[in-house]
């Protein structure tokens, strides 16, 4: 304990005391406190649930309103056209199911066109609200957020308070374009009556502000502003577009005080006065003692910290007697010697260290000197050791020899360090060319090689730049890209040229590597190079004989299909078509026999140079053998045509230049050549396949007379071609039994299994497995969908007859797509009755997908075919709802019995708000048209109890089952069946 606390006490036992007893009252302080805390907290409690039944109410008042206004909206983003008669049904339709809604109004743009009722709101109807400034600025945000957005409360221009509501309405294929808007006045003093707002007001006081639904930073409409400047209570109220924030507080104000905390107070008073009394006599007691002990401590704490000081160091420290017998060691001698404490407490100096400190031992007193030596010992991992050894005597005033002072230190690393730097200086004169410079490129060093490559004395460079090296060769760009290398990379390496000191040009293999300091930047570059003139001279022997015709001078094959190759990959990455043109001369093998080789060799020189002189510089001009040339033109248009008939124009250049006189010393020959050409870009080709078209067009030009040009272009042949057996093999398809039927199971929101789709696979004997994208759009083209939607439906309905005997299956309703082709032929409802009746399935089993394209074009014979079959017990669904154009005035004439919701709504959610939207616009509107709704494409858990909760009750897709042959889908609902058996005493599923 300090001393000044001693004497504090000792000197002021009653203050002390007193002290004592203030920390007790504090204690019970803090309990009184938290006492009226929790009272407090008690009432804001009540207060809280008053608040969220309250804004339960009210959100809840809202979003109903807001959701029946929906259906407005999404007719008017599918009809834009939409009538004012039309408008008035629909709206009245929502206004009577909501009674809260004063009127609905339509607004094309910022003008109010329809408005419903129109009694009461005749002077809303025409305005601008980019004329009325007290409702612009909400409607303005509307349509820069793409959001819901509510105005109010306020004075309205018909009249009256009144909550706005306004869903922004866009183009339905592209959310971009603002169409106008769905406005919905809400009757403010019945919503506020209906959340009993009222009543609540009597019982506490109440405040909401958030005007136009900016929550906190929207004006108080409603109470004293000052609740929320208080310790009021608040909830928020989350609305479309924004919020409200409620405030309340007891109308008397927060009562803390309780008998609890009366009570507390008056025994904390009568606990303190004991407190202090016993407190004063124990500091009395205390003190004597405390004193005591306070000497002891100081004297143990003074030898305790010179110990702990020789501890911490990382110097091994010994102390010996005047014989050389140690008496100390710290922790760091211990472990730098390779001994215990123990074991050198045994010791003296001249047994632990070289025979020179045993000498030092034996001299005279007054001769001994401090003494400095390094030696080194092996570790316990084998590895050297390096220690340097300080030992000092100490003597005292009179000269008399007292002790030794040992100080060990660990120098391995320095010891490390000097040899790498040996190594490096002998690592430093190789045979390659090594210079070191500064960060500002001023030469500090090279090596022998420098000297032997460049020719400059290591003299006459040090403090040059290394540009004085520079060739000029090189322009600034590629010294500036080498040196942003550099930068990026901290290395280089390449071929350069460099000019030597007698101004010979000569080429080196280049590494530069940059120094980086312990801050990152660059203190030093290194280069190492070598000479590598002689190998670039044999380099470029070996290239030209590899690569070029030793007669034209010309690219030859090789150097041909390397260019090739490398103007396909830019002809596809660029999206710009290229040409090959193959030519070959005519009757040069006439010349070769008649006038010997010497004269075939001087004309394929000449033609080399003629055909030259009609391309481009970048185009390549090659002899791949005998009296044979390839020209390629790269990067010749985009557009195909245009590209093709430059590419006709070089050729007939070339054509007509190979049909000059060409003079061969002394005769005039007249020369001629068949050219082909091929065209390449976006196709996949490969260049064997590109070389033979070219040679098969040359031979078509060479048939038709030779001296001729001649394209190759198998596109159209080759699509004729495909489309003809593709025609064929699904004519041999339903011969052949090639169709096949697979099944994807449709289950419900318990996960029972409902029914399954019925989606036809062809089964290729050589393409395999085809999907219907590739042959179905055939089949209606050629009328082949006629005999296969029949076979489909035929095939579907035996499979019905055949479940009926099974008491799984037997209720699952099978859904059977059908084109518009088929739908509108003439016999269609003639077909399904004949067929329900040879197969003898139940139709109320049978379901068929229309899309909405079928059903929208020629309606009424649409609807009375649709009657016809309804009649018969087969129910319909529309496949795909929401992608097209669907009428809701026409919905409501098909006899449907369910939606589907396209696969396109259901992928991204219930992350894309857009199609969240949708889905359960689609599914209220089913509900509203007493209309079953099933979803497509459920892949996930999360997308299942998205629907589930907006209310679908069907589902299909990968989730529950891929669609798979009837065996193994019979297979997979007798085991799904076998194993809900095994599990139904231990599983139960709920449905919310």
């Amino acid at each position: 304990m300090d001393k000044s606390y001693i004497g504090m006490s000792a000197r002021y036992p009653r203050l002390f005391a007193l002290g004592a007893a203030l920390l007790v009252f504090l204690g019970f302080w803090a309990v009184d406190n938290n006492e009226r805390a929790l009272a407090i907290q008690k009432q804001k409690v009540d207060i809280i649930e008053k608040l969220v039944v309250l804004r339960t109410k009210l959100g809840t008042g809202l979003t109903s309103n807001i959701s029946a206004a929906r259906v407005l909206a999404v007719t008017f983003a599918t009809k834009q056209d939409l009538s004012e008669q039309e408008f008035k049904v629909l709206a009245a339709e929502v206004a009577n199911a909501n009674p809260s809604i004063r009127n609905l109004v339509l607004v094309k743009g910022t003008i109010v066109n329809y408005v419903y009722p129109y009694q009461g709101n005749e002077k809303i109807l025409g305005a601008d609200y980019r004329q009325l400034p007290q409702q612009w600025p909400v409607y303005q945000r509307m349509m820069e957020e793409h959001n819901i957005q509510i105005a109010g409360p306020l004075t309205l221009v018909q009249g009256g308070i009144g909550l706005v509501v306004r869903i922004p309405v866009y183009q339905h294929e592209s959310r971009d374009e603002f169409l106008g808007s769905i406005a919905m006045v809400v009757n403010y003093e019945a919503l506020l009556e209906q959340a009993g707002v009222t009543q609540m007001q009597k019982e506490i006081k109440l405040a909401i502000r958030g005007r136009d639904a900016k929550g906190s930073k929207g004006e108080v409409f409603l109470g004293d502003a000052s609740l929320f400047e208080g310790d009021a209570v608040t909830q928020s109220i989350i609305l479309p577009g924004g919020s409200w924030e409620l405030a309340a507080s007891p109308q008397e104000g927060w009562q803390g005080m309780t008998r609890l905390s009366r009570f507390i107070e008056v025994f904390g008073i009568v606990v303190c006065l004991m407190v202090w009394m016993l407190s004063y006599q124990s500091i009395i007691r205390q003190r004597q003692r405390e004193l005591n002990a306070q000497n002891l401590r100081e004297s143990e704490a003074l030898l305790r910290l010179r110990n702990e000081a020789l501890s911490a160091t990382s110097q091994g420290v010994m102390l010996a007697a005047v014989d050389g017998h140690i008496n100390y060691v710290n922790q760091a001698a211990c472990h730098l010697s390779g001994y215990s404490q123990e074991a050198l407490h045994e010791k003296k100096l001249g047994d632990l260290f070289a025979p020179v400190v045993a000498d030092l031992l034996t001299q005279d007193a007054a001769e001994r000197k401090p003494l400095t030596l390094e030696y080194s010992r092996q570790g316990e991992a084998g590895q050297q050791i390096w220690l340097e050894l300080l030992l000092t005597p100490v003597y005292d005033q009179q000269g008399d020899l007292q002790q030794y002072v040992a100080l060990l230190r660990d120098i391995t690393d320095k010891k490390l360090a000097d040899k790498e730097l040996e190594i490096a200086a002998m690592a430093f004169e190789t045979e390659e060319g090594i210079l070191i410079t500064d960060a500002s490129l001023q030469i500090l060093r090279v090596n022998k090689a420098f000297t032997r490559i460049t020719g400059y004395e290591a003299s006459e460079a040090l403090g040059q730049s290394m540009r004085l090296l520079e060739s000029g060769r090189h322009d600034e760009v590629f010294y500036t890209q080498m040196w942003e290398e550099i930068s990026r990379h901290h290395r280089w390496q390449g071929e350069l040229w460099n000019r030597r000191k007698n101004g010979e040009i000569y080429s080196e293999r280049l590494v530069i590597s940059a120094v980086l300091g312990k801050d990152g930047s660059v203190t030093n570059y290194v280069g190492s190079f070598n000479d590598i003139t002689e190998h670039k001279v044999s380099e470029e022997k070996i290239h030209q004989l590899a690569f070029f015709d030793p007669l034209t001078g010309l690219p030859n094959r090789r150097l041909l299909l390397d260019r090739l190759a490398r103007a396909l990959s830019m002809s596809r990455r660029h999206q710009r078509y290229g040409a090959i043109l193959m030519i070959d001369l005519d009757n040069f093998k006439t010349l070769n026999d008649t006038q010997g080789h010497n004269m075939g060799d001087m004309l394929l020189t000449q033609i080399g140079k003629h055909i030259q002189a009609c391309v481009r510089s970048d185009d390549t001009v090659s002899r791949t053998g005998g009296d044979e040339f390839v020209v390629l033109l790269e990067g010749v248009h985009e557009d195909l045509q245009h590209a093709a008939s430059l590419a006709e124009h070089v050729a007939e250049k070339i054509r007509l230049a190979l049909s000059q006189t060409i003079n061969l010393g002394h005769i005039d020959y007249e020369s001629s050549g068949s050219i082909g050409i091929t065209m390449f870009g976006m196709e996949a080709v490969g260049i064997d396949e590109l070389l033979r078209r070219a040679d098969m067009a040359m031979y078509q030009a060479k048939a038709m007379g030779k001296n001729n040009v001649r394209f190759f272009d198998p596109s159209m042949q080759a699509a004729l071609e495909f489309r003809t057996a593709m025609e064929t093999d699904l004519r041999h398809a339903l011969m052949h039994d090639q169709f096949v039927l697979h099944y994807q199971l449709q289950v419900s929101a318990l996960g029972d299994p409902i029914g399954a789709e019925v989606l036809l696979r062809w089964r290729h004997p050589g393409r395999g497995l085809v999907s219907p994208l590739d042959f179905i759009p055939l089949a209606e083209e050629t009328g082949l969908i006629l005999p296969i939607g029949l076979w489909v439906l035929e095939t579907a309905c035996k499979q019905i007859a055949v479940w009926a005997s099974d008491p799984v299956k037997s209720g699952m309703q099978l859904a059977v797509n059908v084109s518009a082709r088929q739908f509108r032929h003439p016999g269609f409802v003639d077909d399904v009755t004949r067929i329900l009746h040879e197969t003898g399935a139940n139709p109320v089993l049978l379901k068929l997908e229309l899309t909405e394209s079928v059903v929208l074009e020629e309606v009424t014979i649409v609807i009375e075919k649709m009657h016809a079959i309804k009649k018969l017990g087969v129910g319909f669904s529309m496949d795909d709802f929401g992608t097209g154009y669907s009428s809701l005035s026409y919905l409501q004439r098909l006899p449907l019995t369910q939606l589907k919701i396209d696969r396109s709504f259901v992928h991204n959610l219930p992350d894309d708000v857009n199609n969240a939207n949708i889905v359960r616009t689609i599914i209220s509107l089913g509900a509203s048209l007493d209309l079953n709704v099933i979803a497509e494409g459920v892949e996930t858990e999360q997308q299942r109890d998205f629907l589930l909760q907006a209310g679908c009750q069907a589902y299909q897709g990968y989730l529950f089952c891929k669609p798979i042959p009837i065996e193994e889908f019979d297979h997979f609902i007798s085991h799904r069946q076998a194993t809900e058996k095994a599990d139904s005493p231990k599983s139960e599923i709920q449905v919310s």
